[in-house]
């Protein structure tokens, strides 16, 4: 075994294959994932390693020549020329495949030709290329969905209404930069029309009546919400019910946003709370931002080369779970802090006008900052297959028994978390301390410990909690208790 052995600590995934390739030659399917890892999102062979994540290594004698092979095998077996990044590591060789640019892509092997010899990288499975997918690569090749001409009229398949709205949302958001340019003109300068006059897809996600965008793409062009009675899609009580409710909103994004954020809206339940002066008043399970935000990127960023699904909305019991076509451009580590990008520009444009998106890289950091502000769980993003999935949760919320065993404090204007607090040292009796404090109220920042502290003291202060055990392992019990 060597001294510095190349550690497993994962297993195969959307990014990570492993080849043992003991005899030091390169396995006959490995044109799979290096075609499958080009037309993805890149992703790294390890060679030396069993298809168990086991170390077999790679006999010292063979590593020189194997990585002159890869090298050699790139740069001559696929329809372009790939650079892959090759290293050799604890005894194996990690080879890194980059994601090819999008007039590259499909990458193939040539000896197998297309589609047999393409693949796209689907979980941890090498899936063969069909003619969708063929599709959507052409498509972004030439510049992307939202410049595909359809040979119509405007007039037949545009609201006006919506287009004086665009006016005059530009007007408040830009002054008059419109004013002297007739509409013919501004939807040639936004690229709704082309040169033709044949309307574009951009200009039917933004102009559409109530039909049009539906009717030259697909029914899929939509977003659908649809609500289930528990935290599955089948509900154990009643077999034979899909759902308690499940609707499709149409026409245009604007249409399509406006509507179904009004529809989630009134489907979520409500919960009351008790403010420092004693009111009780009612807000929604999940914050109106949070909802907005992810319901906007959902329509913003979904990708509108393919029709093979809808925006969906699922709302169950305990969450909701927000599905949109097309994998997230920036990876998923690094949606808090990486510069803002988009598949749909001129539409990112056209609802930052209507201040519906602010396209500023914001988004993300709204949607967790809303929810843990609400005392809520971090909300999950994933990907699932060809899908970006945003993973809401509503179940931290005091109950109104709770709520109104809370009255008894309502004189001291205690916030939120330390309301929250109080009910869950009434259900523990050991008390809380500052670390579970912080999780109860998803504190996970840089000095939130100090907040915490802060808000518990306030508590002994106030006579209504005192500190119980040692300083370092210090809990907080009901006085008297």
């Amino acid at each position: 075994m060597e001294k510095n052995k190349f550690q497993v600590e994962t297993s195969e995934s959307e990014s990570l294959e492993f080849k043992s390739c003991q005899s030091g030659e390169l396995p006959r399917d490995i044109w799979q994932p290096i075609s499958a890892f080009s037309n993805s999102d890149g992703g790294t062979i390890i060679f030396g390693i069993d298809s168990d994540g086991k170390n077999v290594g790679i006999a010292p004698k063979s590593r020189d020549k194997l990585m002159r092979d890869i090298s050699s095998y790139c740069s001559s077996k696929f329809n372009h020329r790939l650079y892959p990044e090759i290293v050799s590591e604890g005894g194996v060789i990690k080879v890194y495949i980059p994601p090819a640019p999008a007039n590259f892509r499909p990458v193939y092997a040539v000896s197998q030709g297309l589609p047999k010899g393409g693949r796209v990288r689907i979980g941890s499975a090498n899936v063969q290329l069909d003619d969708e997918w063929i599709r959507r690569f052409a498509i972004a090749a030439n510049g992307g969905a939202e410049l595909l001409d359809f040979p119509y009229q405007n007039a037949k398949y545009f609201d006006r209404k919506y287009i004086m709205r665009y006016l005059q949302a530009v007007k408040k958001r830009r002054g008059n930069v419109y004013a002297d340019i007739s509409v013919e003109e501004v939807l040639k300068k936004i690229r709704a029309i082309n040169g033709n006059e044949h309307i574009t897809l951009f200009g039917l996600l933004a102009f559409s009546n109530d039909y049009g965008l539906q009717e030259l793409t697909a029914p899929t062009v939509d977003v659908a919400v649809t609500q289930y009675a528990g935290t599955t899609k089948v509900n154990p009580l009643d077999i034979a019910g899909v759902s308690l409710d499940d609707k499709e909103f149409c026409g245009n994004v604007v249409s399509q946003f406006e509507n179904s954020f009004s529809h989630i809206l009134s489907k979520l339940p409500l919960r009351s709370r008790i403010e420092s002066s004693g009111k009780r008043i009612e807000h929604l399970a999940v914050p109106k931002d949070a909802i907005r935000e992810t319901l906007a990127n959902c329509i913003a960023h979904r990708d509108y080369s393919t029709y093979y699904g809808r925006v969906q909305i699922d709302i169950f019991s305990d969450r909701m779970e927000f599905s949109s076509p097309g994998r997230s451009l920036i990876p998923l580590d690094q949606l808090e802090n990486a510069h803002p990008q988009t598949r749909n520009p001129l539409l990112m444009s056209y609802l930052r006008d209507f201040g519906i998106t602010e396209h500023r890289g914001r988004g993300i950091r709204t949607i967790k900052n809303s929810l843990r502000n609400a005392g809520l769980p971090e909300p999950k993003f994933e990907h699932r297959h060809d899908w970006f999935v945003v993973t809401i949760y509503s179940s931290a919320f005091i109950s109104d028994n709770e709520q109104r065993w809370l009255e008894q404090f309502k004189g001291y204007k205690l916030n939120e978390r330390q309301l929250k607090a109080l009910v869950y040292v009434k259900n523990n009796s050991e008390g809380i301390n500052n670390s579970e404090y912080r999780e109860l109220n998803n504190l996970n920042s840089v000095g939130d410990d100090v907040k915490a502290k802060h808000e518990l003291s306030r508590l002994v202060k106030i006579g209504v909690m005192e500190p119980k055990s040692s300083k370092r392992f210090r809990r907080y019990i009901f006085s008297g208790q």
